[in-house]
């Protein structure tokens, strides 16, 4: 991929160079390849290849960083995320001490404590051999000690009651003086002790790198979270719309009990709806649907699904719902559930109704910025008329072109003032041609995923099922 430094990039396109070998990533609306800075990173290379394909500012922001740190990124910038607000705060300029003098400063620093504490034990000494020679009566100096303290400062000589006086009541100047001494020894020692705490503190940090390990903190994915669904109780929501979308499809909106609530359902699995019981009090069938409301979609449950005339729960219960209605739910239901990263393509079939867990799904890797799985989707139907979600399924499409890729199977060509394009379908069968012509190539990394009428589903491996029934 060709790069220019005016270029500006999604963040699916960021997030597709995410390994060892290809590593990119966003710091305040920016765009670097660092896969060559990889192993000259002081952190280590680990560091860059788990940020690769995110936005790492707030890890840039929370470490450390020297002040040539910009200028050496500069050179790794290959563009701007797109819709990114450009980045007005300037980096902070930390002037560091150099080595040798810190460690010069922290060793006068101890030097300086350990002085200081030494003077405040003299002096204490002094004081408490005064007071106790005071008190038996004693010379509170020798006469030797007393000459040698002249030989220093002669003006003690003159000092009234130093030459070997006795106490003679009330304290003397000399008194006063060993008891400020004391005093100030205490004081001394414990300010040595705080300075020597704070040297040591300095030392710490400067020993720290520069660049540091940021733990993680664990964001909960919002699509995995318990909510409202309970796995084996069935719990009842009220109707609050209900809209023909096709041919006997409707769109069911249900409402939790609190506008905060989400309805738990982790993407891949599906619900559970029961009948009312009947009249000879026998319990109502039961049925699963997926919906196409999310974790996502706060306060409400949605559901698209084809009423039959005859159907036992959809002829003869859904279709007549009216707003405010109860109905039950329980869940979730089903063996799947989807993570990013599953797998890097997946292929699609779909047909009818069995378009509302491929949109579940197709939602959640297209709304995830992440997510560079590539979905290829064959929708087919009896008709034009007939296919659902139809507008939101373009739209991702649309937006998401690294995701998502879609073409129609129609039983029926189009009416001559259809908005479908040449080249956006085909007419005809689910055909093995048109699944190895659409679908990726059998691998480890990819996978194949159908849903639709029985008759589809049966003629998947050599193509007699109609494209709609």
């Amino acid at each position: 991929m060709s790069t220019s430094a005016d270029t500006e990039f999604s963040a699916k396109e960021v997030a597709l160079h995410r390994e060892g070998t290809d590593a990119w990533m966003t710091i305040h609306g920016e765009v670097y390849d660092v896969t060559k800075y990889l192993h000259d990173h002081p952190g280590g290379a680990d560091v860059l290849v788990e940020a690769a394909g995110m936005d790492a500012s707030e890890a840039f922001d929370n470490a450390g960083h020297s002040e040539d740190a910009f200028e050496i990124m500069e050179q790794y910038r290959v563009g701007r995320l797109k819709g990114a607000k450009k980045f007005g705060a300037q980096p902070v300029k930390v002037t560091l001490q150099p080595p040798q003098e810190k460690k010069a400063a922290a060793s006068k620093g101890l030097a300086v404590s350990k002085s200081v504490a030494a003077s405040a034990i003299a002096a204490g000494a002094i004081g408490g051999l005064y007071y106790a020679a005071s008190l038996s009566n004693q010379e509170i100096i020798p006469a030797a000690m007393l000459e040698h303290f002249k030989s220093f400062a002669p003006a003690l000589g003159s000092i009234g009651g130093l030459g070997g006086s006795k106490r003679q009541g009330g304290l003397g100047f000399f008194e006063g003086i060993l008891a400020a001494s004391a005093v100030f020894a205490v004081a001394g020692t414990m300010a040595s002790h705080e300075f020597s705490e704070m040297v040591d503190f300095h030392a710490n940090i400067f020993a720290n790198p520069t660049h540091m390990r940021m733990p993680k903190s664990p964001r909960p994915d919002p699509l995995l979270v318990r909510g409202w669904l309970h796995p084996t109780a069935y719990q009842t929501l009220p109707l609050v719309q209900k809209v023909l979308v096709a041919p006997n499809v409707y769109r069911f909106v249900f409402e939790l009990p609190s506008p905060h609530d989400v309805v738990g359902l982790p993407i891949g699995q599906h619900v559970s709806i029961a009948g009312p019981v009947g009249p000879d009090g026998k319990a109502g069938v039961s049925r699963s649907y997926t919906p196409v409301s999310n974790n996502s979609d706060k306060g409400v449950l949605e559901l698209v699904i084809r009423c039959y005339p005859d159907g036992a729960l959809t002829g003869g219960y859904l279709s007549k719902l009216e707003v405010g209605d109860e109905v039950q739910f329980r869940g979730p239901k089903g063996a799947m559930r989807y993570r990013k990263g599953l797998c890097k393509r997946i292929g699609m079939l779909a047909g009818g109704t069995g378009i509302t867990p491929m949109y579940q799904l197709i939602r959640a890797i297209c709304e995830d910025e992440r997510d560079t799985t590539q979905v290829s989707l064959v929708y087919a139907n009896r008709s034009e008329a007939d296919m659902l979600l139809r507008e939101e399924l373009e739209s991702f499409a649309r937006r998401y072109p690294l995701n998502l890729r879609i073409h129609y199977l129609l039983d029926a060509a189009p009416e001559s003032n259809s908005t479908l394009k040449q080249g956006m379908y085909t007419v005809g069968r689910v055909s093995k041609d048109i699944m190895t012509e659409r679908f990726p190539a059998p691998s480890s990394d990819s996978k194949i995923m159908i849903c639709g009428p029985p008759g589809m589903v049966k003629g998947r491996h050599g193509g007699a099922g109609r494209a709609g029934l």
